[in-house]
C-alpha cells in the first residue's frame, strides 16, 4: 500500500499551469543562453528556456527526468510521486542543495518542485566522483540556484492557475538594495475527488501544498554582498479506506487510515566578500522540520527536526591554479513519537510480511548529535593537455563517533580541440537522516552511514554547429545498506523475535553502465539534446543470501528534447522518453488465516523471486506550442499543450483483490492523451 498510487494531483506535476498573470520576467532571458553544459561531474542546465518544455509544467527541475542516469523512483510511503534515483542508488542517498544551503525537502506530492520557476536561474545534476566541497551523498547532487532580485525591473505576478494559485513581488528597496517574495498554493484539493469514483478510498484531506520563497540582497560595496533568505514548504493528505473494501480486506492494520505531512522553514543569512584573490561566503541556516506518517495502525511517526547549520567556503584563483578549502558544522536535534508494529521491513531489499502478527511498541525521546565536514580540494593545469582536480573531505558525526575520509580525483587529458578525456575515482558517504532506522524501541542505534566508490571515464566532444556530445562509463560499488533482519520479522503468532536487532548495515550493492549525451545549443531559432543510456543495479542481502537487480534497474533510459522558434510568434516543443519496464515480484498463491468462525480474516500471499519480473518497455511524447500574441493590450503567450500524445500505457502496479486470486492494472498518469491549454500576460 502506498501513498503515491492513490496522488491523483500529479495531475500538477504533468498538466502545467492553464492561466498565468506574470510580469516581463520571462522576457530577461538572453536568447545566446547555454540551455545544457556538460561538467566533468554532471551536467548544468539553465533554466529560462525550460519554461517552454512539455511535459514539465513550467518547471525546470522536472527536466532533470530528461537527463542521462536518472530514472524517476515512486517512493513506498508518503512524500513526492517520484523522485530522482541517480545511478542505482536510493532517493535518500541525494544532497540537495539551493543557492548553497539545504532545504527540508524539494519537490511537493504532485511531482513539481517547491520553487516558483521565475525565480530559477539554473540547476546542476553531479552524478558520480564529484568535487570534494560536496559530501553526505551516494546518489547525486542536485544544485538549484535561484536568481537574486533585480530592482531595476520589479515584478509583480498573479497565478490564476487552475491547479496552483499564487504571487511573486518584487522590489527594488534602495540604489544598492532589492527583494522579492514569493507564495504559491495548490488548488487540486477543490476537485480531486472527481477522480476516484471506482476506487476503495476516499480523501478524508484532500493533497494539498504550498511553498514559499523570499530572498533580500544589499550591495554593501564593490567587495561584500549580504542575502537574507527564507524558504518554506508543506505538503499533506489523509486517506480513509472503504470499510468492507480491498485494501482493509488485504489488511486489516489498515482500517484507521494513511496520512501524510511534512512541512519545513528556512531561514539564511550570508555574507559574501571579495578580496583581492579571495572569494569567501559564510552563512547561518536555521531549519525547523516537521514529518508526520501514519500507514493505518503498522506505523506512526511525528518528528520535529531542528537544524542550526554554519558554514564557509574559501575560493582562491591564482594564476595557475584554483584551490576550495571549506567547513561546515551542523547541530541536529529530533523530538520523536513513534508506534505501532514493531515490524523491520525496507522494501528496497523486500515485500513486507503481514504486520498483523508483529508486537505493539510505542516509543517517544530525542535525538541530539553534531555533524562536520571539511574539505579542501586544489584543480590546475599540469601542461597545455593534462589538468588535474584533487581533494579531500572529511565528514562525521558524534553519533556513534562516525568519521570518514573521502579521496576524490579528476585527470583531464585534452585530445586535441574538440577532444578531452576525463577520469573521475571518489568515496563517498551518506549520514542516516531516516531517524526511524536509529530510533530506540523500534530501530538499530548501532547503524553506520552507507558507503560507495564511483569511477567514471568520459570523453567530451565539441562538434560544429553548437553540438557537443559525452560519452561516459561508469561503476559504482555500494556497502553499508541497510536491511531489515529476517529473524526480527514475526510471520506466524507464536514466533519469538525479541533479542534480535531490526536492522542490518550489511547489504551490498553495484551499478555500472555507459551514457551517451547530444547535446545541440541554442543557435539557429532552435535547441535540444538527446540522451541514451544502459546501465544494471544490483542489490546483494548478506543477511538472506539473495542477490536481485534493484527496483532502480531500468535497463535503457533514452530521451530527445527539441525546442523550435518557428518565428517571432510560434515556438513548438517536444519531448520524447524511453525506458525499460519497472521490476516487480509476482504473487504466486495465497493463504487464508483464521482466528475465530470459518472466515478469513485476510489471506497472507506468497511471492516468487524478489523483483525477477518486468513490465513491457515504456515510451511516451509530449508537445507544446506557444504563441506570443497581444491581450487587452498586453504582451502575452497563449500556449497548447498534449501529454502522452499516443496514449501509451505503463502499469505502475497491480491491485489484487483481498484472496490475490484477480487484479486490476494500475497505470501511470496519465494513460492516455491529456490537452491543456494556457495564457501567460506580461505586465
Amino acid at each position: 500500500m502506498t501513498f503515491s498510487k492513490h496522488i491523483l494531483a500529479m495531475i500538477i506535476g504533468t498538466v502545467g499551469t492553464p492561466v498565468w498573470a506574470q510580469s516581463n520576467a520571462l522576457e530577461k532571458e538572453i536568447e545566446s543562453i547555454t540551455v545544457v553544459a556538460s561538467k566533468p561531474d554532471g551536467i548544468k542546465i539553465s533554466s529560462g528556456k525550460l519554461l517552454f518544455l512539455p511535459g514539465t509544467g513550467n518547471d525546470p527541475l522536472k527536466g532533470l527526468e530528461a537527463l542521462p542516469g536518472v530514472v524517476l523512483a515512486t517512493p513506498s510511503t508518503g512524500g513526492p510521486v517520484a523522485q530522482p534515483a541517480i545511478r542505482g542508488s536510493s532517493v535518500s542517498d541525494n544532497l540537495y542543495l539551493t543557492d548553497g544551503l539545504e532545504m527540508g525537502y524539494v519537490f511537493h506530492n504532485d511531482g513539481l518542485s517547491i520553487y516558483n520557476p521565475l525565480l530559477i536561474e539554473s540547476f546542476e545534476l553531479k552524478t558520480g566522483a564529484w568535487s570534494s566541497q560536496y559530501a553526505d551523498a551516494n546518489g547525486g547532487v542536485i544544485l538549484t540556484q535561484l536568481r537574486d532580485p533585480d530592482g531595476d525591473t520589479p515584478s509583480q505576478v498573479l497565478d490564476l492557475s487552475f491547479f496552483r494559485s499564487g504571487f511573486l513581488y518584487e522590489q527594488a528597496i534602495s540604489n544598492n538594495a532589492a527583494f522579492y517574495v514569493s507564495f504559491r498554493e495548490s488548488l487540486v484539493h477543490t476537485y480531486v475527488d472527481n477522480f476516484i469514483e471506482d476506487e476503495d478510498f476516499s480523501f478524508a484531506v484532500p493533497p494539498r501544498n504550498r511553498d514559499y520563497q523570499a530572498k533580500l540582497i544589499w550591495d554593501v560595496n564593490d567587495n561584500n554582498i549580504i542575502r537574507a533568505t527564507a524558504s518554506g514548504a508543506k505538503d499533506y493528505i489523509e486517506i480513509a479506506f472503504d470499510e468492507g473494501g480491498r485494501d482493509i480486506g488485504k489488511n486489516p492494520d489498515l482500517a484507521s487510515g494513511e496520512r501524510f505531512e511534512t512541512y519545513f522553514h528556512s531561514q539564511a543569512l550570508s555574507w559574501q566578500n571579495f578580496t583581492g584573490d579571495f572569494e569567501t561566503t559564510t552563512s547561518l541556516n536555521i531549519l525547523t522540520q516537521n514529518k508526520q506518517e501514519r500507514e493505518g495502525d503498522i506505523f506512526r511517526w511525528d518528528a520535529d527536526i531542528t537544524k542550526l547549520i554554519a558554514q564557509t567556503d574559501v575560493t582562491y584563483r591564482g594564476e595557475s591554479s584554483v584551490i576550495k578549502f571549506g567547513a561546515k558544522l551542523q547541530d541536529t536535534e529530533v523530538d520523536y513519537v513513534s508506534s505501532g508494529r514493531l515490524l523491520a521491513c525496507n522494501l528496497e531489499f523486500e515485500i513486507c510480511p503481514p504486520s498483523y502478527f508483529s508486537d505493539l511498541f510505542e516509543t517517544s525521546g530525542k535525538l541530539s548529535f553534531n555533524k562536520y565536514q571539511a574539505y579542501i580540494q586544489a584543480s590546475a593545469d599540469l601542461s597545455q593537455r593534462w589538468n588535474y582536480q584533487v581533494g579531500i573531505s572529511f565528514i562525521g558525526s558524534d553519533r556513534n563517533d562516525q568519521n570518514y575520509l573521502e579521496p576524490r580525483v579528476r585527470v583531464g587529458y585534452q585530445v586535441n580541440m574538440a577532444h578531452k578525456v576525463n577520469f573521475s575515482m571518489g568515496v563517498h558517504h551518506t549520514l542516516i537522516d531516516d531517524y526511524q532506522f536509529i530510533i530506540e524501541g523500534y530501530g538499530n542505534p548501532n547503524l553506520q552511514a552507507s558507503g560507495s566508490k564511483h569511477y567514471a571515464l568520459n570523453l567530451e566532444s565539441q562538434l560544429d554547429a553548437g553540438y557537443s556530445v559525452k560519452t561516459e562509463l561508469f561503476y559504482k560499488e555500494l556497502d553499508n545498506l541497510i536491511v531489515a533482519n529476517p529473524n526480527a520479522q514475526k510471520r506466524m503468532p507464536n514466533q519469538i523475535t525479541m533479542g534480535y536487532s531490526t536492522f542490518e548495515d550489511v547489504a551490498k550493492g553495484q551499478s555500472y553502465g555507459v551514457e551517451l549525451l547530444v547535446n545541440k545549443q541554442l543557435a539557429d531559432d532552435w535547441f535540444g539534446w538527446a540522451s541514451i543510456a544502459y546501465s544494471k543495479t544490483e542489490r546483494d542481502n548478506t543477511l538472506t543470501k539473495q542477490k536481485f537487480n534493484s527496483e532502480f534497474d531500468l535497463p535503457w533510459v533514452a530521451n530527445l528534447v527539441v525546442d523550435y522558434k518557428w518565428n517571432d510568434n510560434w515556438q513548438l516543443g517536444a519531448k520524447w522518453r524511453f525506458q525499460s519496464g519497472r521490476r516487480y515480484t509476482q504473487v504466486q498463491s495465497a493463504t487464508p488465516y483464521i482466528e475465530q468462525g470459518n472466515e478469513p480474516l485476510f489471506y497472507i500471499p506468497h511471492y516468487g523471486e524478489f523483483n525477477a519480473q518486468q513490465w513491457d518497455n515504456y515510451h511516451r511524447l509530449d508537445i507544446r506550442a506557444d504563441y506570443k500574441t497581444q491581450l487587452f493590450g498586453l504582451e502575452s503567450n497563449v500556449y497548447f499543450e498534449v501529454l502522452n500524445v499516443y496514449g501509451s500505457k505503463a502499469v505502475q502496479e497491480l491491485e489484487y483483490d483481498k484472496m490475490y486470486t484477480t487484479f486490476e492494472k494500475d497505470y501511470q498518469f496519465p494513460d492516455m492523451p491529456l490537452p491543456s491549454v494556457g495564457v501567460s500576460i506580461s505586465f
